[in-house]
Formats: C-alpha cells, sequence, structure tokens
C-alpha cells in the first residue's frame, strides 16, 4: 500500500514514553476523536485502556457511521450501518469504554459538507477534554474524512486553547505498511512511543477484530492473535498550536 518516503521527523532523540504525558496534564479528560468506526482502536486502542488505568474520563467519537464502508460478511438482513453500530459496542465493551458516541454524518462526506464542523468545535468546547486524539493532517491513508477531521480538530483546538492535540504517528518501519506513500511526507514523526503490555495488546487488537466487517486481518495481513504478539506499540506526536503545517487531498476511491 505504502513505498518509501521522506520521514518528517519533528523531534530528534529518543522518544518519550506516553505516560509522561498523560502524568503530566492536569485535566484527565481524554477525546478520542476519528471518522469512522474501526479507526479508534486500531490506532488507538492501546492508548484508550492506559488513560483509563491512569483515572481519564476517555470519550470516544466517530463522526459518521462508516455506511460507505465494504462490508466483508454475510449482513443476515441488517444494513451496514447496524452492523457497523453493533460492532462498535463490541469493540467499546472490549476496550471497557462506556462514554461513546456516533454521530450520523455522511461517510465519505465530509470534505464536502459543513454542518459537523459547528457540531465538532461546540462538541469539544462543552466535553472539555485535556487530550484530544485523532489522524495528523496526513490522514494515514489519505482518506478526505481523516483530513478534513484533521483539519478541523486542530482550527478548534487553536481558538479553545485549552487541551493539548495527540496526532497518531508511526516508526520507520511501520509507516511503511500503514500510511500511503502520496502522504507519507506529511505523517508527523513519533514524539511519544506507547509500549502495550500482553493484556493491553490483547484487549485492543480483540476490540479492533470485533469490526469483522471491515477484513482488518486482510488489511493488517495478520490475524488478531499475532497482532497481539507482534504489535505491541503505539506512536503518537504533539501538534504546535503556533506551527504551520501542510496537508494535500489525494485522490482517493472510497
Amino acid at each position: 500500500m505504502a513505498g518509501p518516503a521522506t520521514f518528517n521527523i519533528k523531534f530528534a532523540g529518543k522518544m518519550k514514553s506516553i505516560d509522561s504525558l498523560l502524568e503530566s496534564t492536569i485535566n484527565k479528560k481524554m477525546l478520542v476523536v476519528f471518522p469512522h468506526p474501526d479507526d479508534e482502536s486500531v490506532m488507538a486502542g492501546g492508548l484508550i485502556q492506559r488513560a483509563m488505568a491512569g483515572g481519564y474520563q476517555v470519550t470516544v467519537l466517530t463522526l459518521t457511521e462508516g455506511g460507505r464502508g465494504k462490508i466483508h460478511i454475510s449482513g443476515r438482513g441488517r444494513s451496514s450501518v447496524e452492523i457497523r453500530r453493533q460492532e462498535m459496542a463490541l469493540a467499546m465493551s472490549g476496550l471497557g469504554v462506556s462514554d461513546w458516541i456516533m454521530w450520523k454524518f455522511v461517510d465519505g462526506k465530509l470534505r464536502k459538507t459543513h454542518r459537523w464542523k459547528e457540531r465538532l468545535s461546540e462538541f469539544i468546547a462543552d466535553t472539555n477534554p485535556g487530550l484530544v486524539v485523532t489522524y495528523d493532517l496526513s490522514g494515514v491513508s489519505g482518506h478526505p474524512d481523516h483530513i478534513s477531521l484533521s483539519l478541523e480538530v486542530l482550527r478548534t483546538l487553536k481558538k479553545l486553547k485549552n487541551a493539548k492535540l495527540l496526532w497518531v504517528s508511526f516508526d520507520e518501519e511501520h509507516k511503511q505498511k500503514m500510511v500511503d506513500e502520496r502522504v507519507g511526507y506529511l505523517l508527523q514523526g513519533p514524539e511519544y512511543i506507547l509500549d502495550l503490555s500482553l493484556g493491553e495488546s490483547r484487549r485492543k487488537w480483540r476490540s479492533a477484530f470485533a469490526h469483522q466487517s471491515q477484513n482488518l486481518r486482510g488489511y493488517l495481513k495478520a490475524p488478531w492473535w499475532l497482532l497481539v504478539i507482534r504489535s505491541r506499540t503505539e506512536w503518537y506526536s504533539e501538534a504546535e498550536f503556533s506551527r504551520k503545517y501542510k496537508y494535500k487531498f489525494v485522490k482517493f476511491k472510497i
């Protein structure tokens, strides 16, 4: 999926443990916001667990119900939205998250619509998180929903100035596997690292694979149990609100 590209390394030297950031943040509220169900578990399932174990109140929000995502299982009379909502409930139960919301904005249309932006800005202000977690401006896959959401979260938090913004990142090896080469140069290099215990890794990947309809085994090239052993790390970059970041919308088939 992705090939070699210049890695935008923002921080030199050894990465810091995410635990240091979690501990030093006074406001123990975390908002994890992504466009589609399954993003939250695959990208931040470990951080969600670690934050809750550290006393954080975690809210998980998806802006869409993933209605345009291809379904790789038999629906048995259920609509794609019904399937994905049921899967999200299972995933959140697996991670121990009780405060989760799925909005109904149209999957694949966030770039061309605007109502969700005002609602999201109000939601963030009302929720008053100390930490917000989402994609960076690369969108990782280059999906326009990912980039549109990242832009709006950045703009909102710049205005509010009361929360830190964490972006999903990858080390060089995983970047080659996970990030579309057309946007790879825009990915912000990792500043923080999270090493998952076996228990955290197991809960993360079981929850991710609760999104059964999305054929994550095919996408990630491994069954969940192998990922438990081999993929026990998450990486994050912290946005600088005084900095100007580049972004690019690429041709993306939804």
